[in-house]
């Protein structure tokens, strides 16, 4: 009965290790001092976390595919308020991933930093083969 009760109760983390304790130093020898550090980990997490929400994804996506646009234009396109706009604009500015240019009473947008449009537009292309 007790191993019954022990299938039952089994997690799925117990097929998902090795039978046998095992190290295979040929393996792990490339990847010693490569794989990210608890701090790296913390911020690609976060990195991930400001594209978490889908209308900074497609923000960030269109500033990535224009050079510039003023919050009037990337609202028509996007399909959001002005409002909504502006406020997850401004969470991307506080993080450094889009740049604000006022010219007169018109805010223009641009991204602050091209690695994050490249890893928009990567994982953009990414999701359109899959769905291909």
């Amino acid at each position: 009965m007790a191993s019954a009760t022990a299938q039952v109760f089994g997690s799925a983390i117990d097929t998902d290790t090795c039978d046998v304790s095992c190290l295979r130093p040929d393996a792990i020898r490339p990847v010693l001092g490569r794989s990210l550090s608890p701090v790296g980990a913390t911020t690609v997490a976060a990195l991930f976390g400001i594209l978490a929400d889908p209308s900074r994804a497609r923000i960030v996506h269109l500033l990535a595919i224009a050079d510039d646009l003023c919050v009037c234009d990337m609202a028509l396109v996007l399909g959001m308020s002005v409002s909504a706009l502006s406020h997850q604009l401004r969470f991307l500015r506080e993080r450094g991933v889009v740049t604000r240019n006022k010219i007169g009473r018109i805010a223009y947008y641009r991204l602050g930093d091209d690695q994050m449009g490249r890893l928009v537009l990567d994982a953009a292309a990414q999701v359109a083969e899959t769905a291909a």
